[in-house]
């Protein structure tokens, strides 16, 4: 595996002042596969501020002689196996067939051989690429050729208002409200709680998770934090925001989830209806989110009969350097 660049190309570790080049690049390559821009600089920014992300040697840049960037990678080494590490790849659609995709593949492969020096001998060793659309048929062409394997498909999801929707209907003791000062930690246990049954779902600290859907997440609002709630008891949940990074015309809603010992009540449904009214009274029409396509708890039909739609597919990759033991 050629450790240097393909010819014509040169290489350096990311500063901060590249962030906004960074962003621009993979919406670049969101906009070519998809028509949409995904990204913005909070999402990407937040990521490099992660105190066990180091710049000088996770990630990587690809420029092109005259100092286009012609692509990025980078790894996060945080989470020991035997959650996988998440590693991902950018490719100017101009550089494509260059050579710079593989180099980053390789570049990654080498970063998490690093890494795993420092793990037990019998740790198994798994990378998660991040997502990548079935359109860019380059990319998934790198991955399989680099050993990766197609594990998992997400969708994107959307309902656009053209009037208000239904209002929510709520089995008896159970009622909607936003989340209070105060109770964040609670928030946090029952949303794990909740999320436990997700495909891939990695558990949080409390730390980590404030950090990310909180004090990182630019103009946090809490009125869009909606808990379903028996007496003082959190049941579900559904953590919004007003816009979508590089979307600011469509709300989004960050995580849904209903308690084991709730579900099946209709209160899912009712959180949907309960967030797609807010937005709605606020102006805004548009409100989309993310879903296992293969989801145990059946969330992408929920999802259907609240009347979202389907536009778009994300693919998850992942590949064993070194398996379980059994």
């Amino acid at each position: 595996m050629n450790p240097s660049p393909p010819p014509g190309f040169s290489v350096r570790h990311p500063l901060q002042a590249d962030l906004e080049a960074v962003v621009d690049l993979m919406n670049l390559v969101t906009r070519t596969d998809s028509g949409r821009n995904v990204y913005g600089l909070e999402t990407v920014g937040r990521y490099w501020q992660e105190p066990e992300f180091n710049l000088e040697t996770d990630a990587q840049l690809v420029f092109e002689a005259n100092d286009q960037l012609a692509g990025f990678a980078q790894v996060m080494c945080e989470a020991p196996p035997p959650a996988p590490f998440e590693v991902d790849s950018w490719v100017h659609p101009a550089f494509a067939d260059r050579g710079v995709g593989e180099y980053l593949l390789g570049w990654i492969d080498r970063r998490i051989e690093q890494a795993a020096t420092m793990l037990p001998a019998d740790a198994p060793i798994n990378l998660d690429h991040v997502f990548v659309y079935p359109q860019n048929r380059s990319a998934v062409q790198r991955l399989e050729e680099f050993g990766y394997r197609l594990v998992r498909q997400f969708n994107r999801m959307q309902i656009d208002m053209t009037a208000p929707p239904p209002a929510p209907k709520l089995p008896d003791g159970i009622s909607i409200r936003s989340m209070r000062a105060g109770e964040e930690y609670d928030v946090y246990e029952k949303s794990e709680e909740a999320q436990v049954d997700e495909w891939g779902h990695d558990h949080l600290t409390f730390d980590k998770w404030k950090y990310y859907f909180i004090d990182a997440t630019e103009n946090f609002d809490p009125t869009l934090y909606f808990l379903a709630v028996e007496g003082d008891e959190i049941v579900g949940h559904a953590l919004c925001r007003w816009e979508r990074p590089g979307e600011p015309e469509v709300g989004v809603v960050r995580e849904l989830g209903v308690r084991r010992a709730w579900r099946r009540r209709g209160i899912a449904l009712a959180l949907l209806h309960n967030l797609f009214g807010e937005f709605y009274r606020r102006g805004k029409r548009s409100v989309g989110l993310g879903v296992d396509a293969a989801s145990y708890t059946g969330a992408d039909r929920l999802y259907e009969k609240a009347g979202m739609t389907e536009f778009q597919a994300g693919l998850n990759y992942r590949k064993t350097l070194r398996p379980e033991q059994k």
